[in-house]
């Protein structure tokens, strides 16, 4: 048997954890925080099959300038985060040009196919229904000069990626969601296979009273070093405690890169902030919502609708700026044409990669290091598939072709 450290419990190492324990693999998890904390908690819901587009894209490039110049713009980026971002920022730049874009989506279409299905599998197992709703989701299109035709070659272009997705007129859009505005909607497209959870917090909850149900060793501590043996494995100093393993899974978001970097590796994973609200006594919602222009969607979950979104490149410690919220607020009053009111607030780091692939594989020079991180926005879609990859890794079982897009050689290597 194995004993291998998954070090973070969000809702990736938690799916790693399920996967390794269902090969038969001793897993100690280690965390100083309560399972499914941070972005895992605080996220929009969705288990995002739309998601086949990598951001860094021509269009993306072109768009950049006025998304930023906006006043009430959705992207930020902190001046004093350059410097981190330089390496982030040529190579998205590279990931841009036109033939490495389209390898790139070819790699997340597929990657997207199958950690949707397994997402589902991984919800049907842990509660069914009660987990999650499964009416689709909207993303609307509002005093724009986009046109019905525009729309439905949006629509088109997620159908040839094998994604069910209609493109619907203001009437149609009113007629699933009644209390959205209706002045200077445009129409929105639809995506009718779109689960959504009803709380991201209760998924993680589950899947780990499953796993302690099972015998899963769980350390409340925080990891200090990493120390290779010269025998092989790795000792651990988690709090004041030693461990030696066999192998170690790094699934602890950005806090990965100042592991990586004490034994001398960067890799050009960025922290990208988000932001959430609860409302109180909100309006009423069959589905979530999305808002094309401002990359935001307002969910309907068990305590009420969350309105989340937003990037913010900057320091994962730097703190909150509330004029995000006071965004998203305002944002709300022009969804639904009246007043919100905030109930909660919330500010979390997402960990994004410049290709828009997460990285998923053994780190060089570290035989037993292997990375799970880079999610960005698909966390939560891609937990499961995650905890798949990572347990064939482990056990030398032939991987699906796109798992070598996701390796962390991609960004260590020649260029």
């Amino acid at each position: 048997m194995t004993t291998i450290a998954v070090i973070g419990a969000g809702i990736v190492g938690l799916a790693v954890s399920r996967s390794l324990r269902a090969r038969g693999h001793d897993v100690r998890l280690i965390d100083p925080e309560p399972p499914g904390g941070g972005a895992s908690f605080g996220n929009a819901g969705l288990i995002a099959n739309y998601a086949t587009a990598p951001m860094a894209s021509l269009q993306t490039l072109r768009q950049m300038p006025a998304m930023l110049a906006q006043p009430d713009r959705s992207i930020a980026i902190d001046p004093r985060y350059m410097p981190t971002l330089a390496g982030f920022g040529w190579r998205f730049l590279r990931a841009a040009i036109p033939a490495n874009f389209a390898r790139h989506k070819a790699d997340l279409v597929q990657l997207i196919r199958e950690a949707v299905a397994a997402q589902h599998t991984l919800l049907d197992t842990l509660g069914g229904e009660r987990l999650y709703h499964a009416n689709g989701c909207l993303q609307i299109v509002r005093d724009s000069r986009c046109q019905a035709s525009t729309l439905e070659a949006m629509a088109a272009t997620k159908r040839a990626d094998g994604i069910a997705c209609e493109a619907l007129s203001p009437g149609e859009v009113r007629e699933l969601e009644p209390e959205l505005k209706s002045k200077g909607l445009r129409g929105a497209l639809y995506f009718p296979e779109i689960r959504s959870l009803r709380d991201p917090l209760s998924l993680s909850q589950c899947l780990y009273q499953r796993l302690r149900g099972e015998g899963l060793t769980h350390m409340v501590a925080r990891l200090e070093s990493l120390t290779p043996l010269k025998e092989g494995g790795w000792r651990l100093k988690a709090g004041e405690s030693y461990l030696d393993v066999d192998r170690v899974v790094l699934c602890a978001g950005i806090a990965n890169n100042g592991l990586l970097k004490e034994l001398g590796t960067r890799l050009p994973v960025v922290s990208e902030r988000g932001y959430h609200i609860m409302l109180k006594t909100p309006p009423s919602l069959n589905r979530p919502v999305g808002w094309l222009t401002h990359h935001f969607y307002a969910t309907p979950m068990q305590e009420g609708i969350r309105m989340a979104g937003t990037t913010e490149f900057c320091r994962p410690d730097k703190a909150p700026n509330a004029r995000r919220w006071s965004q998203l607020a305002d944002w709300g009053t022009t969804l639904f044409g009246r007043s919100v009111e905030v109930e909660q607030e919330w500010v979390g780091v997402r960990h994004s990669t410049p290709d828009g692939l997460p990285v998923i594989g053994e780190v060089p020079g570290h035989p037993g290091l292997i990375l799970a991180y880079g999610h960005g926005h698909l966390g939560l879609t891609l937990s499961a598939q995650t905890g798949r990859l990572v347990g064939g890794l482990i056990d030398g079982e032939a991987l699906p072709e796109y798992a070598q897009a996701l390796s962390p050689t991609r960004f260590l290597g020649p260029h």
